[in-house]
């Protein structure tokens, strides 16, 4: 098993986040994680890249804690993470330099075919810097990818762009959670569907056995979620 999550809670001082989530994702898996505002999404992921530590429960990464596993887990942040006068050339050279999953030909590649274009962030709109950053994301090579909005609040043509190139630098032996609000448009991605709410997993579902029951992962989010 590739992440197990064991009755992981955290709190937020009198706010629960986590609330014994239950998780198990295997190797070559896409999981949607969907849910609501402040469903607890974004703790979920930092908790599995080892950036926050639960309250109670157990995570484990490749069959130890996360933080003894370093760079097996790329997290991916909604907000832009790099100094607003860095450009994306300047940050993968700092990247090559801490972590030698870095491929520095697949990142040409990455930016090429997202269309990133060579100035500093902050003169990027706001789909350029979420194409930057995912191509910094993906060209670094680990079996784990924690993928947070990265659709949240861009255009069209970006969301069009990025989502291929999550199908075409797929790998088969690397799972990724992708958490997002924009279901339509991602859910052709996902093999499995899991709805938080309040900090719980309301439904863990392969997409599959949804359709199989003639509803799509859309309609399901408005079921179990509304």
């Amino acid at each position: 098993m590739l992440l197990e999550l064991k009755e992981v809670a955290k709190r937020y001082l009198r706010t629960p986040a986590l609330d014994g989530v239950d998780l198990e994702v295997r190797g070559g898996e896409v999981v949607g994680l969907l849910g609501l505002n402040g469903a607890g999404k974004t703790t979920l992921l930092k908790v599995t890249a080892g950036l926050l530590v639960p309250d109670r429960g157990e995570v484990r990464l490749l069959g130890g804690p996360p933080r003894r596993a370093r760079g097996k887990a790329v997290y991916l942040p909604e907000q832009n993470p790099w100094p607003a006068g860095a450009r994306p050339a300047e940050v993968a050279h700092l990247l090559a330099g801490a972590d030698p999953g870095f491929d520095r030909g697949r990142y040409r590649e990455l930016l090429g075919f997202l269309e990133v274009p060579d100035r500093p962030f902050a003169q990027m709109s706001r789909g350029q810097r979420a194409r930057a950053n995912l191509a910094l994301a993906l060209a670094r090579r680990a079996p784990l990818y924690l993928l947070d909005e990265p659709l949240a609040g861009i255009d069209l043509i970006s969301r069009d762009r990025i989502l291929k190139a999550l199908v075409h630098e797929w790998r088969a032996d690397a799972a990724v959670i992708l958490s997002t609000h924009e279901v339509g448009e991602a859910e052709g991605l996902f093999d499995r569907a899991v709805f938080l709410k309040e900090g719980r997993v309301v439904l863990d579902a392969p997409v599959e056995d949804l359709r199989r029951r003639g509803k799509s992962v859309v309609e399901t989010f408005k079921e179990v979620l509304a």
